[in-house]
């Protein structure tokens, strides 16, 4: 009769240590990136009180958003 072998058992309690080190150790070190955001070119400051300039209609984008997500751009419907 042959003796069975017991394979050694690996103790798993140590292996939730080691990836938690090794997620802090790779969120510590990685470069994010950062979202810089679209461009614009803002209106100058007003220093008198009349403010009255004339802007184009079409430098002009108007965004509602109701109560049921529904988007109206530019005075139409408009899906996310």
């Amino acid at each position: 009769m042959r003796h069975s072998k017991q394979t050694p058992q690996v103790n798993a309690g140590s292996m939730a240590d080691i990836a938690f080190l090794l997620l802090i150790f790779f969120l510590v070190t990685a470069t994010i990136s950062s979202d810089e955001g679209l461009n614009r070119k803002l209106p100058e400051h007003c220093s008198n009180e009349d403010c009255n300039t004339i802007i184009a209609k079409n430098n002009i984008l108007s965004i509602f958003v109701n109560d049921n997500d529904e988007i109206l751009l530019n005075n139409e419907l408009t899906d996310i």
